[in-house]
Order: C-alpha cells, then sequence, then structure tokens
C-alpha cells in the first residue's frame, strides 16, 4: 500500500512540473516574440532553442541519473534551479536588447548577423532552463524503472501524465493567468509549483530511503528490456528521430491551416495546442495498459507510422467539409489533429521499449530516444516552416509528410525479426491506396481551395490577382464585385478605405513641416500611396508579411509610379523589432494594427513600452498615430488610457464611418491650427486622394467634426481603465472579463 501511494505521488509531482514547464514556455515565446520580431524566423528560432535545451537536458541527466540511486533529489534539485532559472531568463532576454542595438549599428544594419545574434541570445538564454526540464523524464523513468520494474507501463505513464500537465500548462496561462495576473505572476505561479513540487519530492526521497525492494539489475535475464540487436536498436533511433520531424512538420501547417477555421486569437492557439498535446498524452497512458506484453513491438511501432501517414493525407479531404458550419470549424482541431497526436503519443514509448537495453541503463535509453525524438522536432519545424510550405505549400507538404510516415512504416515492419515475409508483404498494399489518395485533388490545393471558395461565397463577379502561401503566411489578393480585398491565412486583413488615407494625411497636416514618415503595418499600401502626395517626405513602410508588397500592383492603378518615387523604402519584418533596433527619428508615426483588436500579437502594439518606443524615435515637433477597430467600452478605454500615458498630449478622432478611431500624440503641448488644416484641403492633390473611393472627408470641416477627444475631456474616457503593458496585455485576453462579467451578471457580458 504504501509503494502504490508513493507511486501515485510520483506521478502526480510529474504531472504538476508538466504544467509548470508550459506555463514558462508560453510566457518565454511572448517575450521572445516582442524582443526578436512576431515573424515565422523568430519562432522557430525560439522553439528550436527551447527543444534543443530540452534534448541536452535528456542526455546529461540520463547519463547521470544510470549511476545513481537518489534519483529523487536529482528530481527536487531540478525543480528548484528550475524555479530560479525562470525568474532569471526574463532578466537576460531584457539585457539583450542593447546587445541587439549596438550590433545593428555598428554592423551597418546587417540582418544576417542580427540574426545570427538572436539565435545566440536565443540559445543562451533557454538553454540551461530547457535543459533542466529535459533531465526530469530520464530521472524519474530510472527512478521508477529500477525499483519496479515495467519499463513500458512506468515511462508511458510517466509521459503522458507530464503530457497532460502540459495540457493544463497551456489553458492555464493561455486562458486565464496571463490576462487576468500577467507575465510576471504567470511566471511565479510556475514557480511555485517547482518549489512545491521540489519540496515534496526531496521529503518523499527521505521518507522512502533504501526502504523500497529494488529490481534485480544486474546483467542477467531478468534484467533486459528490449527484444532487439543492437542493430535495430540503432534503426529504432533514427525512425523516432524521423517521427519526431513529421510530428513537429504536421504541427506547423496545423498552426497555419487551423487559422482558416479559428480565426487568430490567442485562445484559439491555445486550443489547438491543448487539443494537440491531449491527444500526445491520452495515446502515451492508453498503450500503457498493454505495452509491457507487446512480443514485437516493433510492429506496432510501424502500424501507428502507417496510420499517421494514410491518416494525414486523408484530413486533406475534411478541410472542406469542415469549413461548413460554425460548429464544424469549432471542432475541427479535434477532428484533424487529435487523432494523429494519439498515435505519436502511442509511438513514443513503444519507440522507447524497442531501444531500451537494460533496467540498469533506463536513464541513458531514455535520454537517447528523447534527444532524437527532440532533434527530429527540431528540424521538422524549422525545416517546414522556413522551406517546405513556401516552396511546395502546406497541402504538398503533408503528402510528402505522408508518404514519409508511410515508408518508415514498411521500414520498421520488415524489420521485425519474429515475423514472416507473408505477414510483412500484406502491408505494401497501402502504397497503391496513398498514391489514390494524393492524386484524388487533381492538382488542386484543398487548403487554397478553401480561400477561394469563401471569396466565390455570394459572389456576383470575382478575380483572384494571387493566392500564394509564403512562409509568412497565405496571403490572398483579389476582387469581390467590384471591391478589392486583401487577405492573410484566409482572415480579412484590409480593404480600399478613406479610413487608410486619413493614417496619412492627419498626422501630416498635424506636424510642422514633416521631412521623415514611419509607416507599421503596409496593408493595400493605401496609407503609403497617399503619404506620396506630400513631394518632401521620406516614407519607410514596414510589413510583417513580404508577400504583401507583391499585391501592391493589383490594389492602385499608379503603383509603378509610386514605385518609381525616390525617397520611399520597403522594409520587411515587425514593426516593433524594427523600431527597437533603429537610431532614426521620424516627424510622423502611422500605425494600422491588424483588426480585431484582440487579434493574436496585435496587443504587441498597443503597448505603453510600444508606444514608448514610437515616442523616442518621433522628433521634436513629430507627430504618432495610432488608428485602432472599435470594439468594445474596456478596450477602448484601456487603448485610449495606455496611450494616453505616453502622449499627454492627444486627441482623438473617429474614422469618417465610425470603423475605428485616431489617436494623434505629440511630445509638447499643441494646439489643433485650423488654419493649417484648411490650407491643407486647398491643396488639389489632397482633394483628390481623399476622394477616390468616397466624399466623407473631402472639407476641413467634415475632418475637424471626426475630432472627439482632447485634453479636456480625456478624463472621462479613461476612469478606471487599465494601462496596456508587455506584462498585463489586456485586450488580447478578454474572454476572462466576459465570464466574470456573466457570472456576475453584469450587462454587456460577450460584448
Amino acid at each position: 500500500m504504501k509503494e502504490t501511494m508513493e507511486r501515485k505521488v510520483v506521478f502526480l509531482l510529474f504531472f504538476a512540473s508538466g504544467v509548470s514547464g508550459l506555463v514558462y514556455e508560453v510566457v518565454w515565446l511572448r517575450m521572445l516574440s516582442r524582443i526578436i520580431g512576431v515573424t515565422t524566423y523568430a519562432t522557430a528560432v525560439t522553439l528550436a532553442a527551447f527543444m534543443l535545451g530540452l534534448a541536452v537536458g535528456s542526455f546529461v541527466f540520463g547519463k547521470l541519473t544510470d549511476k545513481r540511486e537518489d534519483q529523487l533529489k536529482i528530481y527536487a534539485l531540478l525543480q528548484w534551479l528550475l524555479a530560479v532559472a525562470a525568474v532569471i531568463t526574463p532578466f537576460i532576454l531584457k539585457t539583450s536588447i542593447p546587445l541587439y542595438k549596438y550590433v545593428y549599428q555598428i554592423s551597418n544594419q546587417n540582418i544576417d548577423l542580427i540574426l545570427m545574434v538572436k539565435i545566440f541570445v536565443s540559445f543562451a538564454s533557454l538553454l540551461i532552463p530547457a535543459a533542466l526540464m529535459g533531465g526530469t523524464l530520464p530521472v524519474l523513468t530510472s527512478y521508477m524503472v529500477k525499483r519496479r520494474g515495467m519499463f513500458g507501463r512506468n515511462f508511458s505513464l510517466l509521459y503522458g501524465l507530464n503530457t497532460l500537465g502540459a495540457v493544463f500548462g497551456v489553458l492555464l496561462s493561455g486562458f486565464i493567468t496571463i490576462g487576468a495576473v500577467g507575465e510576471w505572476n504567470t511566471i511565479f505561479i510556475g514557480v511555485a509549483i517547482n518549489c512545491v513540487v521540489g519540496f515534496i519530492a526531496l521529503l518523499l526521497y527521505s521518507k522512502a530511503g533504501e526502504n523500497i525492494q529494488e529490481v534485480e539489475i544486474s546483467e542477467n535475464i531478468d534484467s533486459t528490456i528490449s527484444p532487439y540487436s543492437g542493430a535495430i536498436r540503432k534503426m529504432v533511433l533514427v525512425s523516432i528521430f524521423m517521427s519526431g520531424f513529421t510530428a513537429l512538420a504536421y504541427e506547423v501547417i496545423w498552426t497555419r491551416q487551423l487559422i482558416l477555421f479559428l480565426r487568430t486569437s490567442i485562445y484559439a492557439f491555445s486550443a489547438m495546442l491543448a487539443v494537440f498535446l491531449t491527444g500526445i498524452a491520452i495515446g502515451s497512458i492508453v498503450v500503457n495498459k498493454f505495452i509491457d506484453r507487446l512480443k514485437t513491438p516493433l510492429v506496432v511501432f510501424g502500424i501507428l507510422e502507417l496510420g499517421i501517414g494514410v491518416l494525414s493525407i486523408s484530413n486533406l479531404y475534411l478541410l472542406r467539409p469542415l469549413d461548413s458550419s460554425l460548429l464544424s470549424r469549432m471542432l475541427s482541431p479535434v477532428v484533424l489533429v487529435f487523432p494523429l497526436t494519439f498515435l505519436f503519443g502511442a509511438i513514443f514509448p513503444i519507440a522507447s521499449l524497442c531501444y531500451a537495453k537494460s533496467i540498469n541503463k533506463t536513464g541513458s535509453s531514455v535520454a537517447a530516444v528523447y534527444c532524437f525524438n527532440t532533434m527530429g522536432n527540431v528540424i521538422g519545424s524549422v525545416l517546414t516552416g522556413f522551406l517546405l510550405i513556401g516552396l511546395f505549400g502546406s497541402s504538398k507538404t503533408i503528402i510528402a509528410l505522408g508518404f514519409v510516415n508511410i515508408m518508415l512504416g514498411l521500414i520498421l515492419l520488415w524489420a521485425e525479426p519474429a515475423k514472416s515475409v507473408a505477414f510483412k508483404s500484406k502491408y505494401l498494399l497501402i502504397i497503391p491506396i496513398v498514391i489514390l489518395l494524393s492524386v484524388g485533388f487533381k492538382g488542386k490545393d484543398p487548403f487554397l481551395n478553401i480561400i477561394e471558395k469563401r471569396i466565390t461565397a455570394d459572389a456576383d463577379s470575382y478575380e483572384v490577382f494571387l493566392n500564394q502561401e509564403t512562409v509568412e503566411g497565405t496571403v490572398t489578393s483579389f476582387m469581390k464585385n467590384g471591391l478589392k480585398g486583401l487577405w492573410v491565412n484566409g482572415v480579412g486583413y484590409t480593404t480600399l478605405l478613406t479610413e487608410n488615407k486619413l493614417m496619412a494625411h492627419l498626422p501630416v497636416m498635424l506636424a510642422d513641416n514633416p521631412q521623415k514618415a514611419l509607416v507599421i503595418c503596409f496593408g493595400m499600401g493605401t496609407t503609403v500611396r497617399a503619404a506620396c502626395i506630400y513631394d518632401d517626405l521620406d516614407i519607410t513602410s514596414v510589413e510583417l508579411v513580404p508577400k504583401i508588397y507583391e499585391c501592391f500592383k493589383y490594389h492602385h492603378p499608379d503603383t509603378e509610379e509610386i514605385l518609381s518615387r525616390e525617397g520611399l523604402d520597403f522594409v520587411s519584418g515587425d514593426g516593433r523589432n524594427f523600431l527597437l533596433l533603429s537610431s532614426e527619428k521620424y516627424d510622423v508615426i502611422t500605425v494600422d494594427p491588424s483588426a480585431p483588436i484582440y487579434n493574436a500579437g496585435t496587443v504587441n502594439l498597443y503597448t505603453r513600452e510600444f508606444l514608448s518606443l514610437c515616442k523616442e524615435h518621433l522628433s521634436p515637433d513629430g507627430v504618432m498615430c495610432l488608428w485602432f477597430p472599435r470594439g468594445s467600452k474596456d478596450d477602448t478605454g484601456a487603448i485610449l488610457k495606455t496611450f494616453y500615458s505616453v502622449f499627454p498630449n492627444m486627441t482623438a478622432w473617429v474614422s469618417p464611418h465610425e470603423w475605428g478611431i485616431y489617436l494623434v500624440g505629440t511630445l509638447a503641448p499643441t494646439e489643433i491650427n485650423v488654419k493649417r488644416i484648411e490650407k491643407a484641403f486647398g491643396n488639389p492633390r489632397l482633394l483628390k486622394d481623399l476622394g477616390e473611393y468616397d466624399n466623407s472627408c473631402v472639407t476641413s470641416s467634415q475632418l475637424l467634426n471626426l475630432l472627439i477627444i482632447d485634453k479636456n475631456n480625456i478624463g472621462s474616457f479613461i476612469k478606471d481603465a487599465p494601462v496596456i503593458t508587455d506584462n498585463y496585455p489586456y485586450t488580447e485576453f478578454p474572454l476572462w472579463r466576459w465570464v466574470s462579467r456573466a457570472i456576475k451578471g453584469e450587462k454587456g457580458a460577450g460584448q
């Protein structure tokens, strides 16, 4: 009874440490995205650093634990060291910013060199905490197996429960704590978990001592785990590497494809990741029931790989049906992701059973499998995100990955020495099946077809100018019923509006002889094009998705004239990161974050830290303009108060069709110069530009009527509103507020 209780406590501890691990990862990735830049490259580099740290920790501590009998003590120490590293890591990230700036300046803005420095800092900041996390699985597996045997059962439960803890970590941080109490307090929740887990583990170790009867661990028959030869065991390592490669490659693609169904909120991403991890956890826990009774685990490994290959290609046929209703879109992660991750979750413990040589080598065996799997994860995610999607697109990449799983499964089946050729040969029939599945699309990409189907819905006429996947996202430029539009990842980005023109004209009219302007978020190019009517104005445009620049020619008739203009510079990258590295000063800075307000990552352009960064880059007489779409009263008040906290000399203007609000700030107290505005409207080029789409703002009086907030009435709008900060990303996490209101029965819940 005592041993059973102790075993349950160990499993519970590993579940809890899984919670803290994903809590840290979620927060660290948010912090790094702000410093490195919210790009595919930045995310991939960060994940690669994190996962390589896991591999290193597994290898180091796996070797160490085989030589010791105090695994619980080591585990406790790992938890406490992780708690310390979790607090130190954000400080390392923050102190890296001056280094980036210095290298950027002395290297004459060498982007490649900056990327190398960012990779180095990412590895330096994440390697130690990730290594400490990576060491926990081989340490606890060694502890459990050395004392109770049954490698497969103990390993699969440990791995499954730890992953299940990771699910709770994702849901806790992604749905509740970051929005409710902020990033730092979320980290401290993880720290508290680690400290308590470490204390209980050490207490368990001190009480257990040497009283627990150990399994015989001599090199005799009873200590053997894997039934296979050394050559097959080496092949298992290569196989788990390739399986890990495909697993993370699929995750990269699923993340992109599911945006079609779930949109781009942080909740959608967190839900998708939770489904991904839940599948792995349940798959690992389910095999616990029978894994130690398997006589030919290599056959099971192979069949699971075959199942993954067939399912991944078959899922492409489900994309269009899943786009049929709101319910089917919400269920898409469960339908597309869960079955595959369930199989991946079952594979890892079975592959470990195939490889683990003996009980007294448990730690190093688990470490080897974990290292090879994690290295495959890293290369799969980086290669898919950086290269394969851009070259072949998501659907063709999935088909190629499916064939990798099929071939891997067949190789594993044929490597099983205990099965006959006749048994193995029947599985070759799967090859013509997957070939038929692969050619069934007749050259049409299912992913891109969904986007085009949405465009054609209710369309009297339409034309798709471009519908192409790139590393940064899927860009679609089109015209529907005579109106042009731009989508990214199937989500509406912008259209041609007078609102976008005023993002240039309003701050320029309020500035004192502006010479240099910065436009963050290019979109359809309307704001940049409007700014080009001012001949003496040098313009720099920054856009996160480079392919959007190529769509400029589809949206405006005078593209060639605009592009040939002197003093116009296009930059591809993250706008916040651009300002973080640059030393330039601008007379006008205008920012157009993508709608809706709660878009994942958009809050980085609403925070006090970002606005302060903009303030640093303004010339003494410069003007800052931030546009945001109209949202809830809470969100509007928070954005207003945050802007006011940085620019107390601010005004707010409603857009001509009341779809959004312009916040305009200056460094020094200024009054609205009505005469300057009236003079500006005497410029024929301005009137022509503002009247291109409608007559909503073609006179000075129409513009002045848009003014809704100044220093005299700002107080009533920001009373009791919070300030949005990097630590407290208020607008990106509305769910906890909606739930709180619903529980209290307040009006406005869910608005």
